[in-house]
């Protein structure tokens, strides 16, 4: 009987982290980059995007992801680069930034951008050259 309600407790926690993973695991959006905020240091970094076409907002917080959750991100004033150059250079382009988390504004929950798949034209600098 012990071996039984220990076999149930297991399966239903094999369930429950299945469903926590499909839930908050990662994701991608594309979104259109239209800012950024943060210093990293005092202010957390945050990518601010809109749906693209449409004009629902998305903010993605921007920060190191380490070892646990283990996504490995070690990264995020790189990205918060990318993120302003996409954002003065190509506002209009949607854009796939990839991520892992929920957005749940009671909890102040943002999703954490991982990577942003853009157009070469919109990453690269400008040049001082005309």
């Amino acid at each position: 009987m012990k071996q039984k309600i220990i076999t149930a407790l297991a399966v239903i926690a094999v369930i429950a982290l299945a469903i926590l993973w499909l839930r908050f695991g990662p994701d991608s959006w594309e979104v259109q980059v239209t800012g950024v905020t943060g210093d990293g240091q005092r202010i957390q970094y945050r990518i601010e995007t809109v749906h693209a076409g449409s004009s629902k907002p998305l903010i993605f917080r921007n920060e190191d992801a380490g070892f646990l959750p283990p996504y490995f991100k070690f990264d995020s004033a790189d990205l918060q680069s990318n993120a302003s150059r996409i954002s003065r250079n190509c506002p209009d382009v949607p854009v796939k930034v990839h991520g892992y988390s929920l957005r749940i504004p009671w909890l102040s929950m943002f999703p954490n951008a991982t990577s942003i798949d853009a157009p070469q034209r919109c990453l690269v600098a400008p040049s001082s050259e005309e």
